[in-house]
């Protein structure tokens, strides 16, 4: 190629005007007391300001956000610059001084960090990487984050162009960020942020490969609503390690939704992330709500109602029912609840029947537990509990009957005094 050729490629694929161009390669030669051709200054040029004259670069590269993962050495992408936070200093192992700066690019299918190291935080710092700008990134790599997600490092052989031409404004993805009364069956990487309610005890479970693994579930809520909120394997360690606690904001990335019993139930799953005490801001965008129930009396309850209650455990019913659902078995074991007001037939699903009879749905389902039933119902009977209800009709026996979708079995009488206490007190207002 000559100059007139070399100028232009470096033009195009730094993003720079030609005429800058033009006057660093004559300072270059300049520098270089004349020992080197403006064509081979043009080189040295194009190498500072990271392009490859030997190789051709695709205008549209394949590579989206969505599609990055931790390990990939050759990461090739176009995204906008969402956010940049301040550069900061820190001490390498020999004890020299090091700088880091990183930034939130973002396309049509997510949002990913970038980390710039050392000489290319100056891009940063002297302007020519903003804030809304496009950014072109070949051949960054991939690691994984301490949130465990997805991170763009750029490396020594990594070409950073600001505005390549070419690029059209970059659409970025639909806002993932759902409030609990958005949140549908099905979604997939969605962000939700919400205040901790209740903790369940962790449960560990056998794989089909025969290794153990551990669950929890926790109920969650904003000012819309509630759900169940689902944490696998290394996400359990932030509960036993008592890093969540009842009354926390967190938020939850990627996570996905599944409906049962008419309510939301959000998993994070391998690519989700929990994350603890986000910042300021996010703390503040749910703000103090209610989140409790009226509760009601027995005698009171209408269909299509949803109340606390609290009453006693009269009768247990001995036996398992299980069934089919799109995604799986499910069982139901069928309990009576009576506040001396009223006696009603409860339906204990899945999770809640887990918690009456102590034992994981797993052997519920695929075990003779009948023996088990008795044992747990002679322990049980009689006992107070305090239940989150909603009311059906039932066609079968033509009364209203009651689904338990929160139960505690064994209430702190010092939680009651408080709360009937505060009951007294609204009701003086």
């Amino acid at each position: 190629m000559n100059l007139d050729e070399l100028v232009k490629k470096i033009s195009e694929e730094a993003g720079l005007e030609e005429g800058e161009i033009r006057e660093r390669i004559e300072r270059k030669q300049k520098e270089l007391g004349g020992l080197v051709t403006l064509e081979g200054a043009a080189h040295i040029v194009a190498n500072e300001v990271g392009v490859n004259l030997f190789e051709r670069v695709s205008s549209t590269p394949a590579l989206k956000i969505e599609n990055v993962i931790p390990g990939m050495s050759s990461v090739d992408l176009v995204a906008k610059v969402v956010r940049i936070f301040p550069a900061r200093e820190f001490e390498k192992k020999d004890g020299s001084k090091g700088r880091v700066c990183s930034l939130i690019l973002g396309d049509e299918t997510g949002t990913i960090r970038a980390v710039f190291w050392d000489k290319d935080v100056a891009l940063i710092e002297e302007g020519k990487i903003r804030e809304d700008d496009a950014l072109r990134i070949k051949d960054g790599y991939a690691k994984e984050s301490i949130n465990g997600e997805a991170e763009i490092h750029i490396g020594n052989r990594t070409r950073v162009v600001p505005n390549p031409k070419g690029i059209e404004d970059i659409v970025l993805q639909e806002d993932r960020k759902k409030k609990i009364s958005e949140l549908s069956d099905g979604m997939s990487s969605v962000d939700v942020l919400c205040r901790v309610m209740r903790i369940y005890e962790v449960r560990e479970f056998e794989r089909e490969d025969k290794t153990k693994g551990k669950v929890v579930n926790l109920v969650v809520g904003d000012e819309t609503g509630k759900a169940r909120l689902v944490l696998w394997g290394e996400d359990v360690g932030l509960v036993e390690k008592g890093q969540i606690k009842v009354g926390d904001v967190i938020k939850v990335r990627k996570g996905y939704v599944k409906f049962r019993l008419n309510e939301p139930e959000i998993n994070v799953g391998k690519y989700g992330k929990v994350i603890l005490n986000p910042g300021e801001w996010e703390i503040k965008e749910i703000p103090e709500f209610s989140a409790e129930i009226q509760r009601k009396e027995l005698k009171d309850l209408k269909e299509g109602e949803r109340a606390e209650v609290r009453g006693a455990l009269v009768e247990i019913y001995d036996s398992v029912t299980t069934f089919d659902r799109k995604n799986g078995k499910g069982a139901v074991i069928n309990a009576v609840i009576d506040d001396g007001t009223a006696s009603m037939r409860a339906a204990f699903y899945d999770k809640m029947a887990e918690l009456l009879t102590g034992m994981p749905l797993e052997k519920l389902l695929n075990e003779n537990v009948s023996d088990a039933l008795l044992q747990r119902r002679s322990e049980m009977l009689g006992k107070e509990v305090i239940a989150t209800v909603s009311v059906k009709h039932s066609d079968f026996s033509g009364k209203n009957e009651l689904v338990i979708q929160d139960i505690v079995l064994d209430p702190d009488p010092k939680e009651e005094v408080r709360s009937l206490l505060k009951e007294a007190k609204l009701l003086e207002g």
